[in-house]
């Protein structure tokens, strides 16, 4: 562009600016504004950063209503006094490189605060803040409450405790509106409180349920002024009965559970019948009700308790029934979430082996974890044995019970999809393999080829233990179906679902049976259940393809298959066997056309020595932890969004599947 161009286009541009920035000022100056001049130089309104686009998270202090934005806690707050807040904003050099927005924030006739922002949203937020903390600074407003109201009767709702009194008395209470007054976004309510036929003093508020709670209040006050009600007593700590409260039974229930659950399992595992009953009829107003109920075992009924909820009352019944359990030696309360799982009596077979270094290993892993995992678990591990030297290590372990939701479904392998413990532990088997590649020297479980792959050395074979039957066809069973436990594959096909692909279902217990269906992902995302491959049938694909995965094959010269598979409970050898491999390899229907190597794969099947099995009824944790020996750290990832609960920026999984293609290709 020409010089001469060049300069009439800035002068255009700046003679634009000028004008408007000229008729900005004339327009405030006409609705009484001050100059933006007379602004300080350095305005510094909050302690806190900002980003472009201020969230509550940004905030070190909370708004009077919780979890709202500092704009939307200046108009309800404005609107619970009766005042109207006022948020306005200019533009201030805005032709410039760097825009400037000042908002102003005020509350009726109050003083003006003044803020500056790049944007209109930054400024606005950061004047409704500096409005909101003078107003707490000075008047001493708590953010909890919204008024500096003190109670009449503390803990306790004034027009409840209003209500109550007239009750008592044979009188009757309202709360009368007088007028209203201001716009219809910012109403103003006069309300009064009446008991018989006397009023009280009459008051404004902008909100009319703070407003009912303030005029009852003021009445309960002149009340205890005049002696009509007596004031509450203020009690020491010494001499409150916290055994009326209620408590978090710490000495019946392990953490996350209460006592009408442990009372049903303690029952189950007795088998017995048990109940709660109301032992008399409900005592009180209906808005303050007293139950009577005991907790039934079998034949013998325990001792009668109250409480004012129904929830209440019963979680009191059955502790005080586990508590009588617990005095006769009947009960023992579970310590912790290890010490449901199903370990071994004595060391007798190989399986046994398997899963006293599995559980040996979860025990040492979980004492680190700080986050609360009871509830009910699968623990699944990839064991490492020489037979040489005969000894057994877990190579990889993984718990979980559950898989990501529909709406945190990635398919680009950002976030674990499937938790469940195998799934868990075959992922982390698959690390510790990558690793062992990586070795140039002094590899532990590899040897090189004549062609240049790897191949596992032929003394060390790979084991699963899982510590229940795995979800799908090898869990269609019950526990009348005839078994044996000599460890031959006999595969059982009795019934028309036997054998059968299923697919676990989302926020659902068990499987299902595949249909012609398709699976879209716009279909999950409108609100469709993710479905997905069952262990039982990806244990399966496994004895076929093996345990490394699509890409470690790439460095192997045949794949790595399992050599068994231990269970802790819930086994039948001939559902298992046919769901494991030899429902795809049959006598009359064996596998074929499978590249050279490949091969269906029948591992030692078997189970731990225990005297009973005792059917859990907990509920499944989200929670799923994972680790490996390349690793070495133990990692707690939410199962129902495939991320780790780490407070990190990212939260990203180091089982995810791009992450191991990344490590492979570089």
């Amino acid at each position: 562009m020409p010089k001469r161009k060049m300069n009439l286009y800035h002068l255009l541009l700046n003679k634009r600016a000028w004008y408007e920035n000229h008729h900005l000022s004339k327009r405030r100056r006409m609705e009484g504004v001050h100059e933006v001049k007379t602004l300080p130089p350095k305005v510094e309104p909050m302690r806190c950063r900002y980003s472009s686009l201020p969230s509550p998270a940004n905030y070190d202090f909370n708004p009077p209503s919780l979890q709202k934005n500092a704009i939307s806690a200046f108009m309800d707050y404005g609107q619970r006094i009766g005042k109207e807040p006022k948020l306005d904003c200019q533009a201030v050099c805005f032709w410039s490189e760097n825009p400037k927005f000042v908002a102003t924030a005020q509350f009726g006739d109050g003083p003006v605060i003044q803020a500056e922002g790049s944007n209109k949203k930054e400024a606005r937020t950061k004047a409704a803040d500096i409005a909101l903390r003078k107003v707490y600074k000075y008047t001493g407003v708590q953010a909890s409450q919204g008024t500096g109201m003190s109670l009449a009767i503390p803990d306790k709702d004034p027009v409840s405790a209003l209500m109550e009194l007239a009750q008592s008395l044979g009188l009757d209470a309202r709360i009368e509106q007088a007028s209203q007054t201001g716009p219809s976004h910012c109403p103003t309510f006069c309300l009064f409180a009446k008991l018989g036929d006397r009023k009280f003093r009459m008051i404004e508020h902008g909100n009319k349920k703070e407003g009912r709670k303030k005029a009852a209040n003021i009445a309960l006050l002149q009340l205890q002024c005049e002696r009509e009600i007596p004031k509450p007593k203020l009690r020491s700590i010494d001499s409150i009965n916290f055994s009326s409260r209620s408590d978090n039974f710490i000495d019946i229930c392990p953490p996350g559970k209460h006592p009408l659950q442990m009372f049903y399992e303690y029952a189950q595992s007795q088998h017995l019948t048990c109940d709660v009953i109301e032992t008399s009829s409900r005592i009180g107003p209906p808005h303050d009700l007293t139950f009577y109920m005991a907790a039934r075992l079998g034949e013998h009924q325990f001792d009668i308790v109250t409480g004012k909820s129904l929830n209440e009352t019963k979680n009191r019944a059955t502790a005080e029934a586990l508590r009588q359990l617990k005095k006769q030696g009947l009960y023992t309360q579970t310590q912790n979430a290890t010490e449901a799982i199903h370990v071994p009596l004595s060391i007798q077979t190989f399986g046994d082996r398997v899963a006293m270094k599995t559980l040996a290993k979860f025990r040492s892993l979980v004492a680190s974890v700080s986050e609360d995992l009871s509830g009910r678990k699968v623990i699944a591990a990839i064991l490492l044995h020489d037979d040489i030297e005969d000894q057994l290590s877990v190579v990889s372990l993984g718990t979980g019970n559950c898989f990501v939701t529909g709406d945190n479904l990635c398919d680009e392998g950002n976030v674990i999809n499937d938790s469940h413990a195998e799934i868990i532990a075959k992922r982390g088997f698959q690390r510790y393999l990558l690793k062992e590649i990586y070795r140039l020297r002094d590899r532990r479980i590899f040897k090189q080829t004549l062609f240049g792959t790897l191949k596992v050395m032929s003394h060390l074979s790979f084991h699963l233990y899982i510590s229940t039957a795995p979800c799908g066809d090898g869990a269609v069973f019950t526990r009348a179906d005839p078994h044996h436990t000599d460890g031959d594959h006999e595969p059982v096909f009795r019934k028309r679902q036997h054998g059968l692909l299923r697919t676990k279902v989302e926020k659902g217990e068990g499987t299902i049976p595949t249909d012609d269906t398709p699976q879209t992902l716009d279909g999950i995302r409108r609100g469709q259940r993710l479905r997905t491959m069952s262990c039982s049938d990806k244990i399966c694909r496994w004895n076929v393809l093996g345990i490394q995965g699509a890409l470690l094959s790439l460095f192997l010269v045949e794949p790595i298959y399992l050599s068994s598979i231990t269970l802790g409970m819930l086994f039948n050898d001939g559902h298992m066997s046919r769901a494991m491999c030899c429902r795809v390899d049959r006598d009359d229907q064996p596998l074929t056309g499978l590249p050279p190597g490949y091969r269906a794969q029948h591992p030692k099947l078997g189970c731990v020595t225990r005297v009973t099995d005792t059917r859990s009824v907990d509920r499944s944790s989200p929670l799923s932890v994972n680790w490996n020996m390349a690793d070495n750290s133990v990692e707690v990832t939410d199962a129902t969004r495939g991320m780790t609960t780490r407070n990190t920026m990212y939260r990203v999984p180091t089982l995810q599947k791009i992450l191991i293609s990344i490590l492979l290709s570089d």
